[in-house]
């Protein structure tokens, strides 16, 4: 996620669905978190940190990722670590996080590209972990099953997909994790997931 664009409504919900999130899944432990696509680091500052001793940022956008230091300021920074990183290339030691917070990350992201990124981040993961995808969801009235996409033109722009709710979860199944949770927000999808492994043995998630 890039910046601050998000409305205080949209932090005031994802404290809510962590601390939802967390409660299902009472033997997650708290200590260390990954950020997928964290820009400036909005959701570590104002989410993250607040529920987690440290944070690990992964950006693709080198410009971005220096900025998140000063952004965070000195005192929240201490307990982040940085990597400017391709996140479909990335991977993480395995049991390195306890929970992967990705935000409107995926949609920048061919289909195979968001399967290998979520295998790695469900590898990376604690024994008990989880991770949290919040993106949006189509947002064309009567025809939220149908995909949207956005090709601006000129240098700087990017591609875009906002995918529908079933086949965000059809690419959560093909990289091994299952939906523990999910619920709407706004024009937003949030999904609470674990690996499927983890799900079957049952006393890591409560329902």
């Amino acid at each position: 996620m890039i910046g601050d664009e998000g409305s205080e409504a949209d932090i005031e919900h994802s404290l809510k669905f962590l601390h939802d999130a967390l409660e299902r899944c009472p033997r997650a432990r708290r200590a260390r978190a990954m950020d997928g696509g964290a820009g400036v680091g909005r959701v570590t500052k104002h989410v993250l940190l607040k529920m987690f001793n440290s944070v690990h940022l992964i950006e693709g956008s080198e410009a971005l990722s220096k900025h998140s230091r000063r952004y965070l300021g000195n005192k929240r920074a201490q307990r982040c670590s940085f990597a400017h990183a391709r996140l479909e290339g990335f991977q993480p030691m395995p049991g390195a996080f306890d929970l992967v917070w990705i935000q409107w990350t995926l949609q920048y992201m061919i289909d195979d590209d968001v399967v290998e990124f979520l295998r790695n981040c469900a590898a990376s993961l604690e024994r008990f972990g989880v991770v949290v995808v919040k993106e949006n969801r189509p947002s064309w009235r009567g025809k939220e099953s149908r995909f949207e996409f956005d090709t601006p033109a000129g240098p700087n722009a990017r591609f875009d997909i906002t995918r529908p709710d079933a086949h965000h979860a059809w690419l959560f199944a093909q990289a091994g994790l299952c939906v523990v949770h999910s619920e709407h927000f706004d024009e937003t999808t949030a999904w609470l997931l674990a690996p499927r492994n983890e799900r079957a043995a049952g006393p890591s998630v409560s329902r």
